[in-house]
C-alpha cells in the first residue's frame, strides 16, 4: 500500500469515490461537496490531501484543513474534513495508514489539535475515530484530540 500526496490528474477518481460514499453527504439536496472546492483542497498547501493506493488502484483518500493556523491562538487546529476507504478496501487498515501519515505531516507543520465531524449513524467512523484518540463530544458528534 503506497500513501502519496493527490494531485489534480486523481480528482475524477477521488470525487467519485466520495459520490459513492454516502455517509459524507450533509445535505440531501447536494452532493457532498461541490466540485471547485473539492478540487481546491487537492490543490491548496493549506490542505492535506492524501491517496492510499494498491496496484494503481485508488484504495482510499484523507483530507485535513489546516486554514485556520495563521491565528494567533495558543493551539494550532486542523480539521480532518474526510476521511474514505474505497468498499473493496475496507478493513484492511487503510484509513489507519491514511490517518496516521495525516497526523505526521499535521504534526510537522506545527498542528497541535485535530477536530472532526462524524455522521451520527455510522458507528464504523465513529469508532475508527475513537480507537485514534479522539473524544465525544455534544450532539453533533465533535470530536477532537491533541497531536
Amino acid at each position: 500500500m503506497k500513501i502519496r500526496k493527490a494531485l489534480r490528474k486523481d480528482f475524477g477518481e477521488l470525487y467519485d469515490l466520495g459520490l459513492l460514499t454516502t455517509e459524507l453527504r450533509v445535505s440531501k439536496n447536494e452532493p457532498f461537496m461541490e466540485k471547485d472546492d473539492f478540487m481546491l483542497r487537492i490543490t491548496d498547501k493549506r490542505h492535506v490531501f492524501l491517496i492510499a493506493e494498491e496496484q494503481n488502484t485508488i484504495a482510499g483518500f484523507i483530507c485535513a484543513s489546516t486554514k485556520d493556523t495563521d491565528r494567533p491562538l495558543k493551539h494550532r487546529y486542523a480539521c480532518l474534513v474526510y476521511i474514505v476507504t474505497s468498499p473493496d478496501f475496507r478493513r484492511r487498515g487503510v484509513a489507519t495508514k491514511l490517518y496516521r501519515e495525516c497526523v505526521r505531516i499535521l504534526k510537522a507543520r506545527g498542528i497541535t489539535h485535530l477536530y472532526t465531524l462524524a455522521d451520527a449513524d455510522t458507528k464504523a467512523i465513529q469508532k475508527f475515530l475513537l480507537g485514534k484518540g479522539f473524544k465525544t463530544g455534544e450532539k453533533m458528534i465533535w470530536m477532537d484530540r491533541k497531536i
